[in-house]
């Protein structure tokens, strides 16, 4: 069989594992995306699956599913060139962020960092020399077409979030009233949402054309730009001449062209390419009257710059168009457009206090009072959250720039103070979760627990915040007098559906409504004075409703569609489409909706259906893997984490929380080392304090400064960030999703192969958060912390920490430490992960390893084709000591569980690759750019290391032959010795 005929057979199994008639009634997210993928050029395809995505989102595990691939969605997005309508994609994502603001949050910083890669020019670079320092340097990724396509989906998510679903309102009234049944309130609230999405991507503005208006371009003089200063910066002095040039507006961009010779003749070169992206343009108030009113005045996000013109006519025509420019990004352009507000707001001239200020409080300095006049109440706040949490996370980010730009010896000083002036707006929270993860507010900073990391290039700071949870708050619906009480252990999307009025339809509904459909619900109709289970908006003030947006029925139990009885002549009743095809998610889709089976699709299906009648065992070898469900630790609380608060079952996760004046500990459980070998090893970890205990100590600490909540349902616990600058943290985003999808997929075999996943966010292209590792320390900080045996290493140390060998104690921490050795040994070697010194390893109080920083990886090493990593994974003396040496029991368990994992990872190879390639497509990753990793060379290796190619009978005689050409490989050796001398990392 040649590639074409293995490609092939490949997607006709992708499509039965999605949609075919035997597959499970769950929504395969990683299969969905993969079918994407493959079917990119086919628009019936993308159209089809985008209806099924979204008719199905209302699910937890799908909603999920989502989330976790949304690199991959937003990847084809952004850059997808294809023959199609790519908005499709596109208002697939805005279908999703009305349903979860914490989606579209996410969505907006992926957004934010593309767009900084493919701006026209290069931000300045204080810290460079020449034109660098100042600006202007071309962006050598500069793609126009991307660009905007970026600019118009950061609008449009905006809008999505700010105008919400504007019938939804007014369906909930119908339905409480009983003029509409259940199901008829979910049919049309899917109609709403994409709806609202469809009227969004094709009501936007026709950038760029202006046939009914005079040319705009010509000869003006150029006052060429400055930097702005900022905060800890200042930008060297410049010559402010004015200069000739030819200026011209395309897409959000205003180009200057200069002449051969600089003059006015001749043929034109580009000089700079400056984004009008959120400028604000006004005219210029330093000269005389008629300079005013010749003269422009552009203040960009990191320089400014004037224009000045022949007469006064021009120079109001350019201020009027460049505006629409500036403006095309606006949150409000199409709404005020349409209500004939946009041009008075555009022509009112700027006060003298908005150009005051640092760059970073840039975004305050737009006339919002006037764009705000159209918003209802609800549409207001719903933007200043969005707005609000976006500044929250710039202001952390911008704390860990802030301080890099200080003398590293006032940085620790500095760090507490600049953690005390945060501004804390009244409902934010740390983005570093799910939307299905608990939902906990930020109340306030906790300066004194700041801790900074003193680098030369980069200052990451951790940084500690009071959160609350169980609060009351006013219901922004349509009975605004009313209170609800937030559940406390509600989740970030249930909370913000019930505070801003974000309507949910989830299967569980459509079940609900299915029974009505069938006559199993004999009431058609509710009454006015019924409270609907589905409705948070009809619950008495300080009453405590139940969030359950989400469905936790068995998805895996036959789920039946609703029918509807299309009249004849109806276009539903035209299609000619079987609702018996396919599974019975396809069916409720199919009759739900005016939606038929694309061709390509339905050949397939049928296709597959015929081959499996006449089934061999070689097609159950290649068949597709069972749906890999993604871990989620977070999102799974037992019994046994939560605490009884009256009638109030509250999970207590990583953090202690307060009750009132009752402190609870978070989980102190040790998993059978005594609490003396646990004590020892928080001295050396974690300054003899866990986590639990630390938060604790906070916690006692705020209660006698700020006194305690009267509310006995009122929770209040910590949560803690790490914000870093200076570093693009996309690529370990990816990485970490790969690691978190091979530890759900060693799950799903029962493989006790230990990783631990931990949250990146990227923010933009050089800022992030990260998620705090608790009872952890590097292994270099573990060899310099006072105690640690100067001789016999690690296995000393197990010794010491632990105990005997032969105590339970000690075969537990060492067998924690196998496991977790075990599951890095396979991503490592996988993924290709390099720059593994002590400083990037950290060990918990459990003995187990935790790799961080991958900014190397798929190959990727320091120094490149001469790095001294060329083991397939670090695989050191001291490690093979402690599972205590070649040929032991622990070691031959060592053994096992990397063949077993290695062979799993091979038979969910095809996600595994399929997640690479999309991500690697016109990519700006290291891993994936240059010569040295570009043009497919990563995914080719990548390959080449799962072994597809080799025969099952061969697979662990490979993976034993890995393990023993890392053990001890002098390569390793020589990287510790190199990392030791250059950086002073222990060895």
């Amino acid at each position: 069989m040649n590639i074409y005929d293995e490609h092939e057979v490949f997607k006709n199994r992708l499509v039965e594992e999605v949609l075919g008639s035997e597959s499970s009634d769950k929504v395969p997210m990683e299969k969905v995306v993969m079918l994407l993928w493959q079917f990119r050029d086919d628009p019936s395809v993308i159209t089809f699956m985008a209806r099924f995505i979204s008719k199905f989102a209302g699910s937890r595990h799908v909603f999920d599913g989502i989330e976790f691939y949304l690199p991959q969605l937003a990847h084809m997005i952004i850059h997808l060139e294809v023959d199609w309508d790519d908005a499709v994609l596109e208002r697939l994502t805005l279908v999703i962020a009305q349903q979860s603001l914490h989606f579209a949050l996410q969505l907006n910083w992926i957004l934010q960092g593309a767009l900084e890669d493919y701006q026209p020019e290069l931000p300045p670079d204080f810290e460079g020399e020449g034109p660098a320092a100042i600006g202007g340097v071309p962006n050598p990724n500069y793609d126009p077409v991307v660009y905007n396509r970026c600019l118009n989906l950061l609008r449009n998510v905006e809008r999505c979030v700010v105008y919400g679903k504007p019938r939804a309102a007014t369906l909930q009234r119908l339905y409480e009233q009983g003029k509409i049944t259940q199901k008829e309130l979910i049919i049309l609230e899917q109609a709403d949402r994409r709806f609202n999405a469809l009227q969004i991507t094709e009501d936007e503005p026709d950038t760029g054309d202006y046939s009914s208006e005079p040319k705009l371009d010509g000869w003006t003089s150029v006052q060429m730009p400055t930097p702005l200063p900022i905060k800890g910066k200042q930008p060297e002095k410049l010559d402010t001449l004015w200069v000739q040039r030819y200026c011209t507006l395309d897409r959000h961009v205003l180009n200057c062209y200069k002449a051969a010779g600089d003059c006015c003749q001749g043929k034109l070169t580009l000089d700079r390419a400056m984004s009008l992206e959120r400028a604000v343009i006004s005219h210029d108030t330093t000269g005389s009257l008629q300079d005013q009113s010749m003269t422009l005045l552009v203040v960009t996000r990191s320089y400014q710059f004037r224009l000045r013109f022949p007469k006064p006519e021009e120079a109001k025509l350019w201020l009027r168009r460049m505006k629409e420019e500036a403006d095309t990004s606006s949150l409000f352009h199409n709404a005020l457009t349409r209500s004939g507000r946009a041009n008075a707001a555009s022509d009112e001239k700027l006060k003298g206090d908005e150009m005051e200020g640092s760059v970073n409080d840039f975004p305050k300095r737009i006339d919002e009072a006037t764009l705000k006049g159209d918003l209802t109440q609800a549409q207001l706040e719903r933007y200043e959250f969005f707005q609000n949490e976006r500044l929250f996370v710039q202001a952390l980010t911008g704390l860990a720039e802030e301080l890099r730009e200080c003398d590293r010896s006032d940085r620790k000083i500095l760090a507490p103070q600049k953690v005390t002036a945060l501004q804390i707006p009244p409902a934010v929270y740390l983005p570093l979760c799910n939307s299905t993860h608990t939902w906990r507010r930020v109340a306030s900073p906790l300066p004194k627990h700041t801790r900074v990391f003193n680098t030369k290039e980069r200052c990451p700071v951790i940084m500690h915040f009071l959160t609350k949870r169980g609060e009351l708050h006013r219901n922004t619906g349509v009975r605004r007098s009313n209170t609800i009480r937030t559940e406390p252990n509600c989740d970030v999307a249930e909370y913000m559906h019930s505070y801003f009025d974000v309507t949910h339809d989830t299967e569980e509904s459509i079940i609900e409504s299915e029974k009505e459909a069938n006559g199993e619900d004999e009431q058609q109709h509710k009454s006015v004075d019924e409270k609907p289970e589905m409705s948070y908006r009809t619950q008495e003030s300080g009453s405590n409703p139940k969030l359950s947006i989400w469905d936790e029925e068995d998805q895996d139990a036959p789920t039946p569609g609703i029918s509807f009885k299309a009249k004849k002549g109806d276009f539903a009743s035209q299609a000619p489409q079987s609702t018996k095809k396919g599974n019975r998610l396809v069916q409720l889709l199919l009759r739900d909706n005016v939606v038929t089976l694309p061709p390509k699709l339905a050949k397939r299906m049928k296709d597959q259906d015929q081959r499996r009648k006449s089934v061999s065992v070689m097609d159950l070898q290649t068949h597709l893997q069972d749906t890999v469900p993604i871990l989620d630790e977070a999102a799974r609380i037992s019994e046994a984490d939560c605490v009884s608060v009256g009638e109030k079952s509250i999970a207590v996760e990583r953090s202690s929380i307060l009750i009132r004046d009752k402190i609870v500990l978070a989980d102190l459980e040790n998993y059978d080392i005594d609490a003396e070998a646990m004590q020892r090893a928080k001295q050396f970890v974690c300054s003899g304090v866990s986590f639990a205990e630390k938060s604790a100590q906070m916690l006692e600490s705020t209660k006698k400064e700020m006194g305690t909540e009267d509310d006995e349902m009122i929770q209040l616990e910590i949560a803690s960030c790490m914000s870093k600058s200076n570093d693009d943290l996309r690529q370990e985003v990816f990485v970490m999703q790969m690691i978190h999808y091979y530890k759900s997929v060693f799950a799903k075999a029962g493989l006790p192969l230990w990783l631990k996943t931990y949250r990146i966010l990227s923010v933009s292209s050089r800022t992030g958060l990260l998620e705090v590792l608790v009872d952890a320390t590097s292994l270099d900080g573990l060899k310099k912390a006072e105690g640690y045996p100067k001789e016999g290493g690690l296995r000393k140390y197990f010794e010491m920490v632990y105990g005997d060998p032969k105590s339970k104690s000690f075969i537990t921490a060492q067998t924690n430490f196998m496991q977790s050795l075990a599951g890095y040994a396979i991503v490592s070697y996988l993924l290709g992960l390099k720059d593994r010194h002590n400083g990037n390893i950290m060990i918990d109080t459990k003995g187990r390893l935790i790799h961080i920083d991958f900014g190397f990886a798929l190959g990727m090493a320091p120094g490149h084709e001469f790095s001294f990593e060329r083991a397939p994974f670090k695989f050191t003396k001291e490690y093979v000591e402690v599972l205590g040496g070649v040929g032991s029991d622990c070691y031959k368990e060592f053994e096992r569980l990397f063949v077993a994992g290695i062979e799993v990872a091979r038979k969910n190879s095809q996600i595994a690759l399929g997640l690479v390639e999309i991500m690697m497509y016109k990519s700006n990753y290291p891993c994936f750019s240059g010569s040295r990793y570009g043009d497919g060379k990563a995914l080719t290796n990548f390959q080449k290391r799962l072994m597809i190619d080799v025969p099952d009978s061969q697979v662990k005689a490979r993976a034993l032959k890995l393990i023993r050409r890392s053990r001890q490989h002098f390569g390793t050796y020589l990287y510790d010795v190199f990392q030791h001398a250059t950086n002073g990392y222990a060895m």
